[in-house]
């Protein structure tokens, strides 16, 4: 038997992942509690995460034009409202990765709110079923979880493109054949900054950070939450008042995932926009 038949290789490359994730998390741990220069060390920190994780797409190349996409996950929340209202002050579209079990917690005001996302052209990702981390779930459990809140999405009239796992981290061989037989996008969608608002309360600073730190492609994301988590709804409007203000004095432009793909296709197609 060769060491390409050895069954255990994939096995001890996930082990691997696994470790050097940690490794990784406590860099960028350590990245956080170094505010002052937190995203740009994030941001140098990328090139490792791309090599560890290469299933996930942690930024979209767009040369040099000065376009983001955002995406804000764990919804619907009744902050959803307040946070459209500001995106629609400033024309910013969005990618919403929501928790389908979400849906049925909020009733009318959820369906009210993801209709809203809907009609004003931002997007639907699918986050799997609540904030239960993915890897924590079997091959069997995960393709239940998954094609659950697949099924939610196409009943809103929605052909998800982006998955995004609960918790960030991912294992493909257990995760990435479920999503593209889906038909989704067959990668994992991250994002280029650590996520540090879902603990450490200090929006502005966090909206300071990543707008300053923000470069031509970055993915950014923040959250949402309901019950013991709805604090974070009101967190991200107030760092994206912050994020907003900084981006634009910088000349960046916010867009929904999908749109910053799009365009970054059709520039390597020689069509552009």
């Amino acid at each position: 038997m060769t060491k390409a038949d050895d069954p255990a290789k994939p096995k001890r490359r996930r082990r691997k992942r696994r470790r050097v994730l940690k490794i990784v998390g406590g860099l960028l741990l350590l990245g956080v509690l170094m505010l002052p220069a937190c995203g740009h060390i994030q941001v140098a920190l990328l090139p490792i995460a791309e090599t560890i994780g290469p299933e996930g797409t942690f930024r979209v190349d767009v040369g040099d034009e000065k376009l983001i996409a955002l995406t804000i996950d764990d919804g619907p929340s009744d902050h959803t409202e307040p946070i459209l209202d500001l995106l629609a002050e400033h024309d910013i579209t969005a990618t919403f990765f929501i928790h389908a079990d979400h849906l049925d917690v909020m009733g009318e005001r959820g369906d009210k709110a993801v209709q809203r996302i809907l009609s004003e052209g931002h997007e639907l990702g699918n986050h799997t079923l609540s904030d239960v981390p993915s890897v924590s779930l079997s091959e069997s459990e995960f393709a239940a979880t998954f094609s659950a809140a697949d099924q939610r999405l196409r009943d809103l009239g929605v052909e998800p493109r982006w998955f995004r796992t609960a918790g960030g981290n991912f294992d493909p061989d257990v995760m990435l054949p479920a999503v593209v037989a889906a038909g989704y996008e067959p990668t994992f969608a991250m994002g280029s900054f650590m996520p540090w608002d879902t603990f450490l309360h200090l929006p502005e600073t966090y909206g300071r950070q990543i707008g300053g730190a923000a470069f031509p492609g970055a993915i950014l994301v923040l959250h949402e939450g309901i019950g013991e988590q709805a604090g974070r709804g009101e967190r991200t409007l107030r760092t994206l008042e912050k994020l907003i203000e900084v981006t634009e004095k910088r000349g960046y432009r916010m867009r929904s995932l999908s749109e910053v793909v799009d365009h970054s296709r059709q520039v390597d197609a020689g069509q552009g926009l």
